[in-house]
């Protein structure tokens, strides 16, 4: 109370521009239901989107102007830098590509170097809002060159607050789960005695469905400590 005797309320926390910005975005999409999925029209998306492009000689690596940022890493090759890129087809606010070793030209294959570096990036950025993906050739990636998509969003994807059943903990006491009582399969990747273990549990497994030419997307959450598999069908 104030000196006059009338209740003086706490002012409420500001809320981050970002933040603000996104969920005046996506309020309005969470489709009712008991899994709380997200509709969202990307209008000008399909008008900037090329074929999938699976010839090997076709590599196409982000133009110098399209280029934010490098990141270091502790293991990074040296001479062959890791960047942050524009999305010139962006889904939302905020997307770009992260490209590991650039100047390689790596196809768009996971190995455990590339896939501990978009650990790494996601627990740097110290952001549960923040979260990587990563599209395989035939699970709608489109371009044949190593790159992860990021990008921030507000709410949780609702993945994220699916059911889900233990399978087995490895040796690096990773453990890992299957989606439960949902509409897609898919298998979750979490703890670990470092992150190197993760990762290498998670890129083991994306290597395994790589050589039995099998698609599929992999999504990382909670600041790289979470890490979602789906195993597809050609799309």
């Amino acid at each position: 109370m104030d000196v006059h005797g009338h209740e003086v309320r706490e002012p409420e926390p500001p809320i981050a521009f970002l933040d603000l910005l996104i969920l005046g975005e996506w309020k309005d999409h969470v489709i009712s239901g008991q899994y709380g999925f997200i509709a969202q029209l990307n209008y000008p998306r399909h008008l900037k989107e090329r074929p999938a492009e699976f010839r090997v000689e076709k590599f196409e690596a982000s133009e110098d102007c399209e280029v934010q940022f490098h990141l270091s890493a502790p293991f990074d090759v040296e001479n062959s830098p890791s960047v942050v890129s524009i999305n010139v087809s962006p889904i939302k606010y905020g997307h770009v590509l992260l490209i590991p070793r650039v100047l390689e030209c790596l196809l768009q294959r996971i190995d455990c170097v590339s896939f501990l570096l978009a650990l790494y990036t996601a627990a740097g950025a110290g952001n549960p809002h923040f979260r990587l993906g990563y599209n395989s050739l035939g699970a709608f990636a489109t371009i044949n060159h190593l790159h992860f998509q990021a990008s921030y969003m507000a709410l949780p994807f609702p993945i994220q607050k699916a059911p889900t059943r233990k399978i087995i903990t490895s040796g690096g006491c990773v453990k890992i789960s299957e989606l439960f009582n949902y509409p897609v399969r898919g298998l979750v990747f979490e703890g670990g005695n470092s992150l190197q273990d993760l990762s290498n549990t998670v890129s083991d497994a994306c290597v395994c469905l790589q050589e039995n030419n099998i698609p599929y997307n992999v999504l990382i959450v909670d600041c790289g400590k979470r890490i979602f598999l789906f195993p597809q069908r050609y799309a």
